[in-house]
């Protein structure tokens, strides 16, 4: 699976010679969550997200929490829950 999302670095910082650490799974969801454009699904699926979504706010992960914050905000504002 292809990372979507690398770490930032400070402008002007070279690139390690050594690769970095694998991303987490959390930063891997993250980086799909946060590439969320559109959805064609079941309402009821739809909602499951939305209460899968509520759930990974609570994770330990910030890049995790952040990303469901926007993705749970953009899903809530499509069914007109926002």
């Amino acid at each position: 699976m292809p990372v979507i999302n690398e770490p930032r670095r400070v402008h002007g910082e070279k690139p390690s010679a050594r690769p970095g650490a694998a991303p987490s799974v959390g930063h891997q969801a993250a980086a799909q969550l946060l590439g969320l454009r559109e959805i064609v699904l079941p309402a009821a699926v739809v909602a499951a997200a939305d209460l899968l979504l509520n759930e990974a706010l609570g994770s330990d992960d910030p890049v995790t929490r952040e990303a469901a914050a926007a993705t749970r905000g953009r899903l809530r504002a499509a069914l007109g829950l926002a």
